[in-house]
């Protein structure tokens, strides 16, 4: 069985990334911005096979309970 690693954001990269869309390959950012489904595109041709994870940085702070 393989286990994905995760990624954890930085408070520095919430900060940079905030109301963006980010895309995280291999423990690095890789992309970020309003719409990443081009550059999700062309990550998907250069690196077939990789596992790209892509989440949302809120504009502001959020509290779960």
């Amino acid at each position: 069985m393989t286990v994905s690693k995760t990624y954890q954001i930085s408070r520095e990269e919430m900060r940079k990334y905030r109301g963006q869309y980010v895309a995280v390959m291999d423990g690095e950012v890789v992309a970020s911005g309003k719409n990443l489904y081009k550059k999700i595109e062309e990550l998907e041709k250069k690196y077939p096979g990789k596992k790209i994870i892509v989440t949302y940085i809120p504009t502001e702070d959020l509290l779960i309970l």
